[in-house]
């Protein structure tokens, strides 16, 4: 047995739930070198560069996924923050700025109390008339990827609804978005109304998200509090 192998035997394993699913997964802790993959990504600045790493390195560490790259994001980024608790510290100090005295300040944050945020009025169903109904998927970090996410405008937000239209439903039959064109997709959101259209943007508005809220004192000895939301919050 090589001490690669020793190394490989002796590595502790943990389970948690993929959110969407609730189905129970195991995972190892990350080793030096998918470390080291994710500082050369955080060094770079680029967000899609730390994405594709956070991707590679959940992968790799989680046993019974899918790609890692079609999961929701909500998914992705729970699975990565319990990949990270076990594999450096539970305890993270990420310094953010304070949004009413403008100074840095520290928090504490404890990533086993993480959870994902959900919504009562959330549906995945849109019934836009009464013969009409739309299926939403969630957005995967993929999406992102392929849209260069830090040059993102209004219309490229436009665009990824119409790329999370997942099938339609009529009184006839079900018509699945992958057997249609994306022009014939863009076409048929070109023509909703915009009562119809504020369903699709509620589905995102209120679709699951990491979210958690940190309480702090500034250097006035006032007990403010922030909430962070995503990967770039508690690891900033």
């Amino acid at each position: 047995m090589t001490l690669v192998d020793l190394l490989k035997k002796t590595s502790p394993k943990y389970q948690t739930k993929i959110p969407s699913t609730n189905k129970t997964v195991w995972f190892r802790p990350f080793i030096v070198k998918e470390e080291k993959m994710l500082l050369i990504a955080q060094e770079t600045g680029k967000e899609n560069e730390i994405h594709q790493a956070i991707v590679s390195i959940v992968n790799e560490c989680y046993e019974g996924l899918p790609d890692a790259a079609t999961l929701p994001i909500f998914d992705l980024e729970y699975l990565f923050i319990k990949l990270r608790s076990k594999s450096v510290l539970e305890v993270v100090t990420p310094i953010l700025e304070c949004p009413v005295t403008k100074q840095n300040v520290k928090l504490v944050i404890n990533l086993e109390d993480i959870k994902v945020k959900t919504f009562d009025n959330h549906f995945t169903e849109l019934k836009i008339s009464n013969e009409l109904m739309i299926k939403m998927k969630y957005p995967s970090i993929s999406l992102f990827i392929e849209n260069e996410v830090e040059s993102m405008q209004l219309l490229d937000f436009y665009d990824l609804a119409v790329s999370c239209i997942d099938y339609i439903d009529t009184p006839d039959q079900r018509i699945m978005a992958k057997d249609s064109t994306s022009e014939e997709l863009k076409d048929f959101v070109d023509n909703m109304t915009k009562i119809q259209f504020d369903q699709i943007i509620k589905f995102f508005a209120t679709m699951p998200r990491i979210e958690h809220e940190v309480s702090y004192k500034t250097s006035d000895g006032v007990e403010r509090s922030i909430i962070l939301k995503g990967i770039k919050d508690f690891f900033g």
